[in-house]
């Protein structure tokens, strides 16, 4: 099962599609990749909007694509790429924010050096709650925080996801696969935003893992995807 965990496919509700017609492209282009399910995961940043004012948005999106599906498109699950902030570690309600179906969030680090106080905020959320953390595109940080300092974070009880760009070129390829041989990528996604930038698609990213990692790896990370839609705990997937 070819799933995309991360995506911002829903049209005027942050930087991803600007329209309905785009929307629909890209559900084009996926269905020609053979995705069978995208999350669609608009950002979310806890200190412009709340949560129910995001949640309204979200649905209204979704509800006026609605019409234009096609029986040949992927599955649309939602969720959102949620900003980490020091509230959501005591926030009541940031179980809403959930992948559809499941316990997990998936949230997007700062751009910046990866600290103890995100550690321990990490931590609670996971320790003191039912939601369970995936990073989103955890190669990207390797600019802003040592690779010990990433360590530190896809060492505690999360799950890793890369972008299908990341490995298309030489630098960020490197980074991805030795984050692949460290066990700290999970699942992938496409991140697509806009038509216009040509985002990779997820084929594109398995042909790379098969060919640089190997079958088996690839075969793994897809049934990572399916254990979390399953909603299984961490530790079942990461076995």
């Amino acid at each position: 099962m070819k799933i995309d965990f991360h995506s911002h496919i829903l049209p005027q509700i942050d930087d991803g599609s600007g329209s309905t017609e785009e929307t629909v492209k890209i559900l084009d282009l996926m269905a020609k990749d053979n995705v069978d399910i995208v999350a669609a995961t608009p950002h979310f940043y806890c200190g412009q909007t709340s949560i129910d004012i995001f949640l309204e948005n979200r649905n209204n999106a979704l509800q006026r694509i609605k019409p234009y599906l096609k029986p040949e498109h992927p599955r649309i699950i939602t969720g959102a790429e949620v900003l980490y902030n020091h509230a959501l570690a005591g926030s009541e309600e940031i179980y809403k924010l959930c992948l559809e179906g499941t316990d997990f969030i998936l949230l997007e680090m700062p751009y910046s050096r990866i600290t103890d106080d995100m550690i321990s905020d990490i931590e609670r959320i996971t320790g003191t709650t039912d939601v369970k953390v995936m990073i989103a595109h955890i190669e990207r940080y390797l600019s802003f925080t040592s690779y010990k300092e990433l360590s530190r974070l896809m060492s505690l009880d999360v799950l890793g996801q890369i972008n299908a760009d990341s490995l298309m070129t030489f630098r960020s390829r490197k980074n991805c696969l030795k984050l692949i041989s460290d066990g700290y990528v999970h699942v992938l996604g496409t991140d697509f935003h806009r038509t216009e930038r040509c985002h990779a698609l997820l084929g594109d990213a398995e042909k790379v893992i098969q060919k640089k990692a190997g079958a088996a790896v690839m075969h793994r990370i897809e049934e990572n995807g399916r254990k979390l839609l399953e909603n299984l705990s961490t530790e079942e997937i990461l076995l």
